[in-house]
């Protein structure tokens, strides 16, 4: 059995916590069997709650990653809950993958730990990762597995908190609703504008990726993907991988322990 083989199949022998702290909600992820279990989201400020489901879900062992800086009260709770079993991804954490890039020490860690998982699922094809959230990355990982960057722009919230906040009279709005090709309304032409227009621009940055890198497939996540994909499916190859964050950090875990 070989490395990789290893690593999946140590998949499969505890109850595993994901913790995603990203720049609007903290996400928990708990795997069993190597099977996704639950996933639930918190406000920040809920951290009673985050951890009445630690607790109810009692899980072996767990990973940590934050896009910003670590709430170092929550890490170390986390840990005492988990008896030490908890991988805190840093930039000097073992991974998967390479990564190909010109500022390592920038490079964000949630855009690493969507690698691996992309990389764990869709071994030997080059990738277009994205993450729909806050901001909207959409990184190449080539067929050797080797993380070469890409692009960051804003989510579909800040694209509508934009227009309201630098603009007299326009509403804010928020992506549900219709989204007709012209829009006939202040409020479609907003929607339309904003939701089609990020779609349009996943479309296009897939096509040039394609013929620049090779490129099989767009994999999304994050918060608005699944409103994305909807807008996107019918033109480019999508997987949606509602918990591809998770796997990442499930994948770099057992890397680790291997």
């Amino acid at each position: 059995m070989n490395r990789e083989e290893r690593i999946v199949n140590n998949m499969g022998q505890k109850r595993f916590l994901a913790v995603d702290q990203g720049n609007s909600l903290l996400k928990l992820t708990l795997f069993e069997g190597g099977e996704l279990k639950e996933m639930c989201r918190f406000f920040e400020e809920a951290v009673e709650d985050v951890f009445s489901a630690v607790e109810r879900w009692n899980p072996d062992a767990g990973a940590f990653c934050s896009v910003g800086k670590i709430d170092s009260r929550m890490v170390e709770s986390l840990r005492l809950a988990l008896d030490g079993r908890l991988l805190i991804l840093s930039r000097s954490t073992r991974l998967p993958i390479r990564i190909d890039y010109a500022t390592p020490s920038t490079l964000g860690l949630d855009r690493i730990a969507l690698a691996v998982g992309a990389a764990m699922l869709y071994k030997g094809e080059t990738l277009m990762v994205a993450d729909a959230g806050t901001a909207v990355t959409l990184d190449v990982l080539d067929s050797d597995q080797t993380f070469r960057g890409g692009r960051i722009s804003p989510g579909l919230r800040l694209r509508f908190e934009s227009l309201h906040a630098h603009t007299s009279a326009l509403p804010l709005l928020d992506a549900n609703g219709e989204l007709p090709l012209l829009g006939d309304s202040t409020a479609t032409s907003i929607r339309s504008g904003v939701v089609l227009g990020l779609s349009d621009e996943i479309v296009e940055t897939f096509r040039q990726y394609k013929n620049s890198f090779g490129c099989s497939r767009l994999v999304l996540t994050g918060g608005d993907a699944g409103v994305l994909a909807d807008c996107i499916n019918s033109r480019i190859p999508v997987c949606h991988v509602p918990d591809l964050m998770a796997k990442g950090l499930l994948y770099i875990y057992n890397y680790n322990e291997i």
